[in-house]
């Protein structure tokens, strides 16, 4: 009787492995015929925005747009007061960092959604608006406090040739808690 045990454990055992192995390879196949596929590995945030960019970068592109020379250059960092100006002046465009979810939710008036996890597609949405002129000021703003997304997309701009970015550091908290006006997408 022990022996029986042992072969229907075994069977079980073998039969469990080859449905899992099976799903597996199941999983796989599908994956890659998705229009975005799953990575395999994890990669950090830094290196997910870089592939997004190098797709952006690597795409045959139409007639390049003749931009206006650089008027002046933005701090590195803005005020909350500085930011009032710059979106009551409409002296650029204000892109918002955070998840898109968070975008519909509220956000800076006129502000761009193009969050680093989506900035592909968001890029891809907003590209004919953002490329029209690469030296026009844009502002960007995350959360606010130790959120690092503008930074990340700071980065992924200029690495596609944008050369006048400023960051908003407090972010979209500040921004509330001083009771601005805010926009909801539909």
């Amino acid at each position: 009787m022990n022996s029986n045990f042992c072969l229907r454990l075994r069977s079980d055992l073998i039969g469990c492995w080859l449905i899992a192995t099976a799903a597996l390879c199941a999983g796989l196949v599908i994956n890659q015929f998705r229009d975005t596929p799953l990575p395999l590995m994890y990669k950090p945030k830094a290196a997910r925005i870089d592939d997004a960019v190098a797709k952006i970068v690597t795409e045959p592109k139409a007639e390049l747009m003749f931009s206006r020379p650089q008027p002046d250059s933005l701090p590195a960092r803005l005020t909350l007061e500085e930011l009032q100006i710059f979106v009551n002046q409409k002296q650029g465009l204000v892109v918002d960092a955070r998840p898109e979810i968070f975008h519909r939710l509220g956000h800076v008036p006129g502000a761009l959604a193009l969050p680093r996890d989506n900035f592909e597609t968001f890029y891809r949405q907003h590209q004919s608006i953002l490329e029209s002129d690469k030296t026009q000021a844009l502002v960007i703003y995350c959360s606010g406090g130790s959120c690092e997304d503008s930074d990340l997309i700071e980065s992924a701009l200029r690495k596609l040739g944008y050369t006048r970015i400023s960051i908003f550091q407090g972010g979209w908290s500040e921004w509330k808690n001083a009771g601005l006006p805010e926009e909801t997408a539909q």
